[in-house]
């Protein structure tokens, strides 16, 4: 990597702190602090950290662009209620790429896998809802007979 600047340096401490920001609330973090550092600025030393290794960038599809300070191989899941990316606790696959190297013509450099579902925090707040609305709705009458 080439030199730090002081800018760069508030662009990993930000995406460090933060569990695979997009650009935009990273540049958010720093301007509460830093009101005179633009987007274009942020973006700029996203894009060299993330060339140079030092972030790992998440493609997610239909969605911003993530960072990541994680930055050996791994997989990703993704919420599909409130869009929360998290680390996926699977070891990464080197043996799947390998499998896949048949494919004629590639030659494959790496891999990105993301799984897709509910997150604890929204799964929570949907089982509290649904108890909710069984507490509501009246009893069902009995039978007598």
């Amino acid at each position: 990597m080439t030199r730090k600047t002081i800018q760069q340096r508030l662009v990993l401490e930000a995406a460090q702190r933060m569990r695979h920001p997009s650009a935009e609330e990273i540049y958010q973090a720093i301007v509460r602090k830093h009101p005179n550092i633009s987007r274009g600025t942020v973006y700029r030393n996203l894009h060299n950290l993330t060339a140079s290794d030092v972030l790992g960038r998440v493609l997610i599809p239909g969605g911003a662009e993530r960072f990541d300070a994680t930055t050996p191989p791994h997989y990703h899941a993704v919420c599909k209620l409130c869009g929360a990316v998290q680390d996926a606790a699977l070891p990464y696959q080197d043996r799947m790429q390998d499998a896949a190297a048949a494919c004629d013509g590639f030659v494959l450099e790496k891999h990105d896998i993301i799984f897709w579902g509910i997150c604890k925090e929204c799964a929570t707040q949907i089982a509290a809802q649904k108890d909710q609305v069984e507490e509501e709705r009246p009893a069902k009458p009995t039978s007598g007979g």
